[in-house]
């Protein structure tokens, strides 16, 4: 058995307690009270948490003494008596059922036991998680076949790409039975480092050289013509020249027949008679003439002459290059968008030198017609002829019409490349993303196979022993007080119908019937080869009426008492009613006498009773509330006492009062705050009930009415400002469940509410209230406020 708890840390509000050395030991019966909010759900919490922690080391937060014939401390370790206990909690409750409600065409399915409960939930939660599984999995699949499809259809438009633009070059371009989508997928599953994305000018050029047809070569006729060299330089010493000579008288007046004079001079010679005139030519004039055509002018007309016919031969090329310039028919019809500028650029530079050349020969002409006639002498540079443009057309139209067949296949080749480059981002996040949702589809894969095989393992597992349908049927209207709900076992759930139809939902408190039901079956047929189970429950009638929790306490004392077997257990409740009954029938067992084989049945069922209480310590300057198990009763007295309530909670105000009347400190008010509201409305209304049975019921009412009753009797203070002030205490801040102490009544409002209470009861029936403080041992005047003094007058 459990004998002593050492110490918990970290279990809810039990944060780090330590057992008080002067409690005695637990015994084989322990019955516990405590209010809301003292920590019971924690200490039950700490012995659930031995065997259900979530991270399954509960047991390293406490330390227990155990005595099954050795004695033993666990100091946080495991130890095989853990297995024996069983808690009875809201959390059992949670996790012990699982009800599915059901309607018109569904019936309402209950499973009971932690194991096939937990099961059943984890199967919901996983047909769930299968459900959304395979949902993600068509997801993925269909990512990843759009994905595909997005790939196989870029292939087939690069295929058609290609054969639209190159069909032309033949071979592997001719069709899509040649170039078809099989080899663009093997294209892109190779080196892309020779793809390169084209310019549209660079593709639309690859396109005409693919569908040119094989032309002639075009005459490389000479398209280039320049001036000879130093020509430019001989005219300007020409045209500038000027020979030193006898002018003859004639050809002064006459100068334009030099030339004629000159060449007449020539057929001359060795004749007397002019061949004009036939006048004498005397030796005198012959001497004459030829003094006029020095040697001087001789080689400057030579010069002249040369040079007019070097700029005579410029015109003439000139011309014939512009005669020989190619036809724009002749090239390849891709090129010809480019022969205009070409044409227009040969024949500006040709006509620009035949000007200039025509304009320079004009003066070298009449220079040379006479010599002593003076002309512009400037030269300019004669123009450049290069034909660039014309030549590189022509070169590229006759490599072309060498290596057409070469020229085809690179120009198809590179617009394969371009459409492969083109598609080349396209295909590839598509690949990604096929690869991507096909790697999280093998995932969902594995998962959903491992979900699968977890719902084939839990559709197996073992149930907890099961209550009949009939027992479970006649003990839930037993605990319940009600027959509405009727149990059928089917394959180890039971059918639910409430008043003959599929339950559509159960109750909080039917719930717990249920569950408790099945948690003492299961108690009831633990296998105590290794000692009977130690038992814990806790708050069993929290959640049922107040008026069936004596059927409750009664089948707890038959299954966990009567029956024996059951090594240990500790019963936790706030509510006092089941508490003091349970002392009743303690007190009543323990004087029943002796067993049939001579025991007595206080020495086989001994019983300790304690009480949980909250108390307010300050530590490091933080003030905690903290849960201290305190022994009950503390005195016979008090026993006596607890069998009313009315008792117990006027002894609880008074003990309060005075305890703040000794210490009037922030950590009893907080502890007196705690008791404060709920056993103020439960003195009020118990109170008012014994002075006006008619009144129960609503104590709002009551307290108004109680206002004329406190003048009827003399009170000399505000009559409804304290029936007020009680009202609004009892009534707005009763029934807290909260730990927290910032919610509720301000504390430095306690001590003077409760002195309130005591100055309501005493003014009403000031005999009652003696009575009372008699039962206490406490003196009216010390719970009573302090009479205010009233100055004497001065005559």
């Amino acid at each position: 058995m459990l004998k002593r708890i050492e110490w918990m840390k970290d279990c809810g509000f039990f944060e780090n307690y330590q057992w008080d050395s002067t409690l005695p030991d637990l015994a084989r019966i322990n019955v516990i009270y405590g209010p809301n909010g003292t920590g019971k759900t924690s200490l039950a919490g700490a012995f659930d948490g031995l065997r259900n922690a979530a991270d399954a080391e509960g047991f390293r937060r406490l330390s227990v003494l155990i005595d099954d014939g050795v004695a033993r401390t666990t100091h946080g370790s495991d130890d095989d008596l853990f297995d024996r206990v069983h808690v009875f909690s809201e959390a059992y409750v949670a996790r012990s059922h699982n009800f599915t409600a059901g309607n018109a065409e569904m019936p309402a399915i209950l499973t009971l036991g932690e194991k096939p409960a937990d099961a059943e939930r984890q199967l919901e939660k996983l047909q769930e998680e299968l459900a959304s599984k395979l949902r993600e999995r068509e997801d993925q699949t269909k990512i990843e076949r759009d994905a595909n499809h997005a790939i196989n259809t870029a292939y087939g438009t690069v295929s058609q790409q290609v054969v639209d633009a190159a069909s032309k070059a033949g071979g592997r371009w001719h069709s899509r039975s040649n170039f078809s989508a099989g080899m663009v997928r093997n294209a892109f599953a190779g080196s892309h480092a020779a793809w390169r994305l084209l310019t549209e000018q660079e593709l639309q050029n690859n396109i005409g050289v693919v569908n040119s047809d094989k032309a002639d070569a075009i005459p490389e006729n000479q398209l280039t013509v320049a001036a000879p060299d130093g020509l430019r330089q001989r005219l300007a010493i020409a045209l500038s020249t000027t020979p030193t000579t006898i002018i003859l008288d004639t050809l002064e007046a006459h100068p334009d027949a030099t030339s004629w004079v000159d060449e007449g001079r020539h057929l001359h010679g060795g004749v007397e008679t002019c061949i004009f005139c036939g006048a004498p030519l005397s030796d005198e004039r012959r001497t004459l003439i030829d003094q006029h055509f020095s040697d001087a002018v001789q080689r400057l007309q030579s010069d002249l002459h040369s040079a007019v016919t070097d700029l005579r031969a410029v015109t003439t090329s000139v011309d014939a290059a512009i005669a020989g310039l190619p036809s724009k028919g002749l090239f390849f019809g891709d090129l010809r968008p480019r022969y205009d500028e070409a044409n227009i650029e040969v024949r500006t530079e040709l006509t620009a030198l035949k000007s200039w050349a025509t304009e320079v020969l004009a003066r070298a002409e009449t220079k040379l017609n006479n010599v002593l006639c003076p002309v512009d002498t400037v030269v300019a540079e004669p123009p450049t002829v290069s034909a660039t443009a014309m030549l590189r057309l022509r070169t590229e139209h006759n490599d072309r019409v060498s290596q057409h067949d070469q020229l085809v296949q690179a120009a198809a080749q590179a617009i394969e490349l371009h459409y492969l480059k083109a598609s080349e981002s396209s295909v590839s996040d598509n690949s990604a993303k096929s690869t991507k949702a096909k790697t999280t589809g093998e995932a969902l894969d594995e998962t959903i196979a491992g979900i699968r095989s977890d719902i084939a393992s839990l559709e197996t597992v073992d149930g907890d022993p099961m209550p009949s349908a009939k027992i479970l049927t006649d003990e839930v209207t037993r605990l319940l007080g009600r027959n509405e709900l009727k149990f059928e076992l089917v394959d180890g759930r039971y059918r639910v119908t409430r008043d003959g139809q599929p339950a559509q939902g159960l109750s909080l408190g039917e719930r717990t019937a249920i569950t408790l039901i099945h948690f003492l079956e299961q108690v009831a047929k633990f296998d105590s080869s290794k000692g009977k189970p130690i038992v814990i429950i806790d708050d069993p009638v929290s959640s049922l009426d107040s008026d069936i929790f004596m059927g409750v306490s009664t089948y707890i004392w038959t299954e966990t008492i009567v029956k024996d077997h059951v090594a240990q257990l500790f019963l936790l409740s706030h509510n006092f009613e089941l508490f003091r009954q349970w002392d009743i029938q303690i007190e009543a067992l323990h004087n029943s006498g002796k067993m049939e084989d001579g025991r007595k049945f206080r020495d086989v069922y001994p019983t300790e009773f304690y009480e949980i209480r909250s108390r307010h310590l300050t530590q490091g300057g933080t003030t905690k509330r903290r849960p201290v198990l305190a022994k009950w009763p503390p005195s016979e007295r008090a026993r006596k006492m607890i069998r009313s309530t009315y008792h117990h909670a006027f002894m609880a105000l008074a003990d309060a009062r005075l305890q703040l009347a000794e210490d009037d400190s922030m950590e009893n008010r907080l502890d007196a705050q705690l008791l404060f509201p709920n056993v103020i409305r439960r003195v009020l209304e118990s109170f008012l009930a014994f002075k006006h049975p008619e009144w129960v019921g609503n104590l709002n009412s009551a307290m108004r009415k109680s206002a004329d009753l406190l003048r009827a009797a003399g009170y000399q203070g505000d009559a409804d400002a304290l029936r007020l002030r009680l009202t609004r205490y009892a009534h707005a801040y009763s029934h807290s469940e909260s730990p927290a102490t910032d919610i509720t009544v301000s504390p430095d409002e306690v001590a003077s509410a409760i002195a309130s209470v005591f100055e309501f009861m005493h003014c009403l029936d000031e005999a009652h209230f003696a009575g009372l403080c008699e039962v206490t041992g406490i003196l009216p005047t010390v719970l009573l406020p302090p009479v205010p003094q009233v100055a004497e007058e001065v005559s």
